[in-house]
């Protein structure tokens, strides 16, 4: 998803969420962009509409 962005010159970072409820291996991350970027960032990122 970062590389998609990037892609656009959308600055993002990952940020780590902590465990939440999961109990499985590994973290819960989290996309973070600016917020004049937020629109475009969840159109690149969402699935396409039928």
């Amino acid at each position: 998803m970062q590389q998609i962005l990037s892609a656009y010159d959308i600055p993002s970072r990952v940020l780590d969420i902590g465990l939440g409820i999961y109990c499985g291996q590994g973290s819960q991350a989290a996309l973070q962009v600016r917020r004049q970027d937020q629109w475009t960032a969840l159109l690149l990122l969402s699935s396409p509409e039928e």
